[in-house]
């Protein structure tokens, strides 16, 4: 984290710990409201204080962003990724994400392949239209598939 300037309890305001992470005061809020961040201590006037361990949630959210889990996925998985214990079920359902975004990279790699072959070789016998078309179709039937589980 950047130089801030941190009060006597050893917190900052939402402003310090936004320009410390590289993100917005906005960005900040709103993953309070998702659950992403826990909630804050408030000054007497009502200002969030934060402790200076909070650039490590945004983090490990904007790395798991960068892994490609959406904000949604992001919550269960960030108390583990700065170290905090969890339940057995929040450690099992981060266990699942984690599984499930292997599978769709997986699928993905497969998928960059065969474009990448089709491309190369101009005479491929798939045209890149059906290689995309396919992917398209394999990628809605998975995502049919885990919202039906």
């Amino acid at each position: 984290m950047s130089k801030t300037i941190e009060d006597a309890g050893g917190l900052v305001s939402i402003g310090q710990l936004a320009k410390a992470a590289g993100v917005s005061s906005r960005t900040i809020r709103y993953y309070e409201e998702l659950g992403i961040l826990p909630e804050p201590r408030r000054s007497a006037g009502g200002t969030r204080k934060y402790p200076s361990e909070y650039s490590g949630y945004i983090a490990a959210t904007l790395a798991l962003k960068d892994l490609g889990f959406r904000l949604d996925e992001i919550k269960p998985l960030a108390r583990l990724a700065i170290g905090r214990s969890v339940s057995t079920s929040q450690r099992d359902t981060a266990a699942r994400l984690v599984e499930d975004r292997i599978e769709a990279l997986a699928r993905q790699v497969t998928v960059l392949r065969r474009l990448h072959d089709s491309v190369r070789e101009p005479d491929a016998a798939t045209s890149v239209s059906a290689i995309l078309g396919a992917a398209s179709h394999a990628e809605q039937s998975a995502v049919a598939i885990a919202s039906a589980s």
